[in-house]
């Protein structure tokens, strides 16, 4: 098993996997990590409140600041990967006290199911575009035909 990689910024605080970062967009706009440090350091998985909550009147009345208006929906380990990530969002979102972050999970599935299917595509492809395998050199013989 590898070691978790975590990507620090010149001071040494960690940052947020670009990639998960991108994968959140594609789920949907307002999700984001924020690192959250209570002791362990962790993610927070982040939905920044959309104009049609309520409580977005408070942010325009100057009375809560913008950088705040947030709900924190869960958490990812600090070294999670881009690989490891969506199966922790789907739990979230599916198990979340709210039904907006819930119907997310349909959001969330899709593009896991359209990940798997690129990653399904590009290894087929993979195996169409080699050699045939029964015809290759093996070792220091002749070429051997498989039966």
């Amino acid at each position: 098993m590898t070691a978790p990689v975590i990507l620090v910024n010149p001071a040494g605080i960690p940052e947020p996997s670009p990639e998960i970062q991108r994968r959140l967009r594609e789920v949907h706009s307002g999700l984001k990590l924020r690192l959250m440090d209570t002791g362990v350091p962790t993610w927070s998985v982040c939905m920044e409140w959309q104009p049609e909550d309520r409580r977005w009147e408070w942010v325009q009345r100057e009375s809560y600041d913008a950088r705040m208006a947030y709900d924190i929906i869960g958490y990812l380990p600090l070294g999670c990967s881009p690989d490891e990530a969506p199966s922790y969002l789907s739990k979230m979102v599916r198990t979340f006290p709210r039904e907006d972050i819930q119907r997310l999970s349909d959001s969330v599935e899709n593009y896991n199911t359209g990940m798997m299917s690129a990653a399904m595509d590009s290894a087929l492809g993979e195996v169409l575009d080699s050699a045939d395998p029964s015809t290759m050199r093996r070792g220091r013989g002749r070429p051997r035909k498989v039966s």
